[in-house]
């Protein structure tokens, strides 16, 4: 969860509800299908998080469910650990190459381990939480996450390629995990993430593990078993794969690297593409000795950015005393130099993106950035970067302003995660353009819902434009994270890619003016509406009156909490979610207060009009 909005969850313990969790009956775990088989690869992700280095946990089993047969078809069962802040801005795989009964399939399920959760924060020193200090909210008493797949995947048995699907663990929403009094509270938001129509467009986390075999005979592939994974990848290579041998600090080939097969101090670190069918290419292996690996390239979330340095949240090998590695996570401060040999920077690997090069590109780099640093010297200390290609690139703050061209983040903690130097930091801010560039237009979105598809611009801008400003009439804040595209050259700046609107949080003290009423009074189902006063963030206007809208339904359904707090025994309880039917109990003007978390709605006109919807409302009563 980012730090600019982690003060939305703060007392949301338990609106960490059951969001668009449970929505299908079917418990059948089987399919069948008279039209042939298919072939599948699950690959997974996570919205940038840069207030942990371990979010750690077990995956069991992957299923998918036939819209036709209202079946579960299982595609993968085994045991993985996954380290989902290691999948921040990339790709990581879940399964690859399955094969699964042809059709059409509209959900997904997970089976989580639900006593594996490791956590560590990113303090110093860091905080770490397991055990009985982890609480997972889990409607299905089963460990089981199932997730709609919008629009549904039709798998077909006639093409030869892998079809592919990817899943996001949401980490950056203001739900997923929370902290409270030493302990956490663990709601995965998971969603269907609708991967690029050129899958060699795809980034994936860099992989390290032993060597398990290799094709000696025709010398084009070999697999490697992830030092966090019992399942074994299958990498392709050609004449154009680059081999480094670690030990030796020199070029490599594809014998020594097979040779290395049946080690397990030693192994490689491979970076991939998928290809259109579906395999793995190796674009470069390193391979030698494992706890040498990480350090050779350090790859992983930019934490800190200085003057004339970076520290890179890096994966890293060491040895359990076992048999077998495992990986852990770390900070490596790397340098940046200026000059001739200096340090050079790249986009997404293109080098038809000019960037600032050496420490001028420094200014444009922001804590959350995802990096891959080639280093001078891999045995040299302090490590200098030879280059540094920016994976993926975001920003996040309050919208400040809205021009026709450009948005600005600012606000008095909006200075933290930039090297801006010295200033008034309660007016500091960061404009961002629009994104033309095409295939990179513009887009926005909010949380839970899919992202936008961008055709028309200026249309996206407009409406944009006019959901910024229906908020800050309603006197709230409007928090987002927006994904960042160099626009320009070496003296261009970023520009928005992609903008998601963060659930905003009316201020406090809000009151029920109005008792919640069902828009139907014969069907909770409906929901229905109430109205509250509030005020003004900045200047404690005098209050003023908000319809809500509540959901009880659909992907964004509001979680409703009561929290009742006994002055006599000093027993507080908590009811999450209260049933829908049970709002119009809760929800009156008697209560003390509430928290509501909401998002603007635009009702066409004329005149357009705006409704708001709550994500989640917590009601607080005190008795005796």
């Amino acid at each position: 969860m980012s730090r600019t909005i982690k003060w939305l969850a703060t007392c949301a313990l338990a609106a960490a509800g059951v969001v668009g969790l449970v929505f299908l009956s079917a418990c059948s775990t089987s399919s069948s299908s008279a039209g042939g088989t298919a072939r599948l690869n699950v690959l997974m992700t996570d919205a940038p998080s840069d207030d942990w280095s371990v979010v750690q946990v077990t995956i069991t089993s992957v299923s998918l469910h036939n819209a036709d047969t209202h079946l579960w078809a299982n595609v993968w069962s085994g045991t993985q650990n996954v380290n989902l802040v290691d999948f921040s801005g990339v790709n990581g795989f879940l399964a690859l190459n399955t094969t699964i009964d042809s059709g059409t399939y509209d959900a997904m399920k997970l089976t989580i381990d639900l006593t594996s959760f490791l956590l560590t924060d990113s303090n110093t020193p860091p905080n770490t939480y397991s055990g009985t200090n982890v609480t997972v909210v889990d409607p299905s008493g089963k460990g089981e996450i199932k997730v709609r797949i919008y629009p549904p995947v039709t798998l077909s048995s006639s093409t030869t390629d892998v079809e592919s699907l990817g899943l996001d663990f949401d980490l950056a929403h203001p739900l997923s995990i929370i902290v409270q009094n030493g302990k956490v509270i663990v709601n995965l938001q998971v969603r269907h993430r609708v991967l690029p129509r050129n899958l060699k467009d795809i980034q994936f986390a860099r992989t390290i593990g032993n060597v398990t075999g290799a094709d000696t005979t025709n010398k084009s592939s070999f697999s490697l078993t992830p030092l966090d994974a019992s399942t074994a990848l299958t990498f392709t290579v050609d004449g154009s794969s680059v081999y480094v041998d670690v030990d030796a600090n020199a070029k490599g080939n594809f014998d020594d690297l097979a040779a290395l097969k049946g080690s397990t101090d030693k192994g490689a670190l491979v970076a991939s593409n998928m290809l259109s069918d579906g395999t793995l290419y190796a674009r470069q292996v390193w391979y030698g000795t494992l706890t040498a690996l990480p350090q050779f390239t350090p790859e992983g979330i930019v934490r800190a950015v200085g003057d004339n340095w970076i520290k890179v949240l890096n994966k890293n090998a060491q040895n359990t005393g076992g048999e077998h590695m495992s990986c852990h996570w770390d900070s490596d401060i790397i340098y940046v130099n200026d000059g001739t040999d200096g340090t050079t920077w790249t986009f997404h690997g293109d080098p038809t993106i000019t960037l600032p090069q050496g420490t001028a590109m420094l200014k444009n780099i922001r804590r959350g950035f995802r990096v891959v640093v080639t280093l001078k010297d891999a045995t040299a200390t302090p490590k200098v970067a030879a280059s540094i290609d920016i994976q993926s690139a975001r920003d996040e703050g309050v919208i400040k302003s809205v021009s026709t061209d450009r948005f600005a983040f600012g606000g008095s903690h909006y200075h933290d995660g930039w090297n801006c130097g010295h200033g008034d930091w309660q007016h500091f801010t960061h404009e961002w353009l629009f994104s033309d560039v095409g295939g990179h237009l513009f887009s926005w979105w909010f949380y839970g819902l899919p992202p936008a598809t961008t055709t028309d611009l200026t249309a996206a801008i407009a409406d944009f434009t006019a959901t910024v400003g229906a908020a800050q009439g309603a006197n709230l804040r409007v928090f987002a994270w927006a994904e960042l595209y160099w626009k320009g050259d070496a003296t261009g700046q970023w520009a928005a890619e992609n903008v998601v609107f963060a659930p905003e949080k009316l201020p406090d003290p809000t009151k029920i003016t109005q008792t919640y009423a069902q828009t139907d009074p014969g069907d909770p189902t409906k929901g229905g509406s109430m109205v509250v006063s509030t005020f003004d963030w900045d200047d404690d206007a005098l209050p003023t009156a908000m319809t809500v809208l509540l959901d009880a339904s659909g992907d964004l359904q509001t979680i409703v909490e009561s929290i009742l707090w006994n002055s006599s025994t000093r027993i507080l309880t908590s009811t999450v979610p209260v049933p829908s039917a049970q709002w119009k109990d809760v929800l009156t003007s008697s209560v003390l207060g509430v928290r509501v978390w909401v998002r603007p709605e635009e009702i066409q006109g004329p005149p357009i009009t705006w409704n708001w919807h709550a994500y989640a409302v917590m009601a607080f009563q005190i008795t005796n």
